[in-house]
């Protein structure tokens, strides 16, 4: 049956960005399709809150604060990972940072903290999440871009806009290389959604009306919106499908 292909049962997670928004949504939908979830970020109080909620659904959590910048800690909360809750088969690169500054005001310094937490983090993880993966001839991985990363929509979005363009380029690259060993690796592209990232632009309500006459289905999305295309992705219910790119953005732009 095909909505037992759905069924992550038996399975091992990590989520990066687990604490809020669109991260926190994957990991509490992984969970509810059967798997066991490690939940990493930088706020310990956040995380917490998501360990809570996957434990009422009677799965086990693993709350790890988490700089994926560092791949020291990348490497350690891979290993606590495999040591309390086993191999991990799904890895989500949720974690991102975003900035709006217009181009010739970004510092260097901002600059590099967009790179290196949205395209360097997302590499670290990969990388040391990968290696076991290849390992044993299996696993999937799911990146997190955005739509952006091909279209430019408005200005003063250099540094996140390349972060996020390189997520999905490193996507493809690690199909290729990892694909013949059994590993998938996809990203998805989200649109504007109801998260804590977006808490400033939507204070302005011409803001939301905006983005919503700029999206086919004529709403923003809602954190939950991502959590389908996560599980099939992470699931035998797309065994076939590697080196995608998959807009969940409302028909935004099309």
């Amino acid at each position: 049956m095909i909505l037992d292909k759905m069924k992550l049962d038996g399975k091992v997670a990590l989520v990066t960005g687990a604490g809020s928004g669109l991260g926190q949504a994957m990991a509490v939908a992984l969970a509810e399709a059967g798997a066991d979830v490690a939940l990493a970020g930088r706020r310990a109080d956040a995380l917490a809150e998501t360990e809570k909620i996957i434990a009422g659904l009677g799965r086990r959590a693993l709350a790890a604060p988490l700089d994926v910048s560092k791949l020291e800690e990348v490497k350690k909360v891979v290993g606590e990972t495999s040591r309390a809750l086993g191999p991990i088969d799904v890895l989500v690169n949720g974690a991102g940072v975003y900035n709006g500054d217009e181009t010739l005001q970004v510092a260097e310094e901002e600059w590099r903290r967009v790179i290196d937490i949205n395209l360097t983090g997302t590499f670290f993880c990969c990388q040391a999440v990968g290696e076991g993966m290849v390992g044993r001839g299996g696993g999937s991985i799911v990146n997190v871009a955005t739509f952006l990363g091909e279209r430019g929509q408005r200005a003063a979005r250099a540094a996140y806009n390349a972060s996020k363009g390189g997520v999905a380029s490193l996507t493809r690259a690690l199909s290729v290389e990892w694909g013949p060993m059994g590993v998938r690796v996809n990203c998805i592209s989200p649109g504007a959604h109801r998260t804590p990232i977006m808490a400033a632009a939507l204070s302005n309500p011409d803001t939301e009306k905006w983005l919503n006459e700029k999206t086919v289905l004529g709403r923003m999305g809602e954190p939950e919106d991502i959590a389908g295309l996560c599980v099939f992705l992470a699931s035998d219910a797309s065994s076939y499908i590697s080196g995608v790119n998959v807009y969940e953005d409302g028909g935004g732009w099309v």
